[in-house]
């Protein structure tokens, strides 16, 4: 408890008890009484970690639907391991919320050889709250730890200077107010300046530009983030894989968080594919791995809430990117015994217009009665729905932009 408040300025008093006094009477200025009783029985615990946890998950359940959210423990532990973070590497998470992403890529890192704190763990959020949630869960999981001196916006704070091998992001989606006109002239957008109205790539290049000279990143954005029409887009994807920084992308479906009903997406990105101790044995210069995880099965949905069986299955898709790289977790067998991946070049890529949607690439389509209607069965039927009136409005929207007049209101 003292080790986790102290660096967020919370009571220096040398004597424990008046230290937990004196942040009581600071928790009650911010939260109820019942919060400080719970954070005092938490520290008596043996193994806190896990009730923590699900505190983290009840609030997630309760408030997630306004997006206030804490990323899925299971979603965690799929971007970790898509990152494969090793030890002695360093990360960072621009949006650390609880901080879960970075106890999931220390736990990764460890594997089952080493104890907790095998890597730097870096964490920033605009949250007060969500520093205070973070700086107790990284306690409880036995990391070492950096939040910054105050809670920070990324995007406007800019880069951190800290050069970390991996970053791991799970930003909030489809911002429109994101700050364009004060960091229009950023030189983060390297491939291209944002658009106006949505963040999405203002924050995959944030990461991007963060990363030290061989370092890899993990960034959630949404499906329409692969595809979409706007011109800004269209053209910082294109610049992406010309510039060979984009490794893989994998399509998740629909319904997997509280704030959203729309599918997502994970997006790898490289600074150096070439074969390394970092990237892994295999070079995989000029090549990206497409992979729609949606066919592995309606069963993926659990990645919200976690199960056994959405453990074997993420096992799965970070064991083929795994044996793709070469790294030290791979294991016999390529990306070829799967219909759900394709590992593709940039010419490919460019000849479907950098459109990034795994499912276009894939050989195997559903071309039996059978396998459509398994496919329909694991899709929701709001879900397309809901998809249809998301593009609707995108495209409403960049036409206003086109023809410059206000938009109107179709309720």
């Amino acid at each position: 408890m003292n080790r986790a408040w102290a660096p967020l300025e919370f009571g220096r008093l040398s004597d424990p008890v008046a230290r937990r006094a004196v942040q009581s009477r600071r928790l009650h200025g911010e939260a109820d009484r019942a919060l400080a009783a719970l954070i005092t029985q938490v520290g008596r615990l043996e193994h806190p970690a896990d009730l923590f946890d699900a505190c983290l998950d009840r609030y997630s359940s309760r408030f997630g639907a306004g997006g206030d959210y804490y990323t899925p423990r299971p979603m965690a532990r799929l971007m970790a391991g898509l990152a494969a973070p090793q030890p002695g590497e360093s990360v960072l998470d621009p949006v650390c919320g609880s901080g879960r992403l970075l106890i999931a890529a220390d736990e990764w890192a460890r594997g089952n050889e080493h104890g907790p704190g095998v890597l730097t763990v870096h964490g920033r959020d605009i949250r007060p709250e969500a520093r205070r949630a973070a700086a107790m869960n990284l306690t409880l999981g036995g990391l070492h730890f950096d939040l910054g001196g105050e809670a920070v916006d990324s995007l406007h704070a800019g880069p951190t200077g800290l050069s970390p091998d991996i970053v791991l992001a799970n930003p909030p989606l489809n911002v429109k107010d994101w700050g364009y006109q004060e960091l229009s002239r950023d030189p983060r957008w390297s491939f291209g300046p944002p658009p106006k109205g949505n963040a999405n790539f203002a924050w995959l290049q944030h990461a991007v530009h963060e990363l030290t000279a061989q370092g890899r990143a993990v960034v959630l954005l949404p499906d329409s983030a692969t595809r979409g029409l706007n011109t800004a887009e269209s053209y910082i994807r294109r610049r992406l894989v010309e510039c060979d920084l984009l490794a893989g992308v994998v399509a998740l479906p629909s319904r997997l968080f509280p704030h959203t009903r729309t599918g997502t997406t994970l997006w790898l990105l490289a600074r150096d594919k070439s074969s390394s101790p970092h990237w892994g044995r295999n070079s995989r210069v000029g090549e990206v791995l497409l992979a729609d995880a949606r066919r592995l099965g309606g069963t993926l949905t659990d990645l919200a809430a976690g199960s056994h069986h959405a453990d074997e299955i993420i096992d799965r898709i970070c064991q083929v990117f795994a044996n793709w790289r070469g790294t030290s977790s791979a294991r016999e067998g390529g990306t070829g015994q799967v219909d759900w991946c394709r590992s593709v070049n940039h010419d490919d890529i460019a000849r479907r217009g950098y459109d990034l949607g795994p499912g276009g690439y894939l050989q195997t389509a559903l071309t039996s009665i059978e396998d459509a209607v398994s496919a329909a069965e694991h899709r929701h039927p709001k879900d397309a729905l809901y998809e249809h009136f998301e593009h609707a409005l995108r495209m409403s929207e960049q036409l206003r932009d086109v023809l410059g007049t206000e938009p109107a209101k179709w309720w």
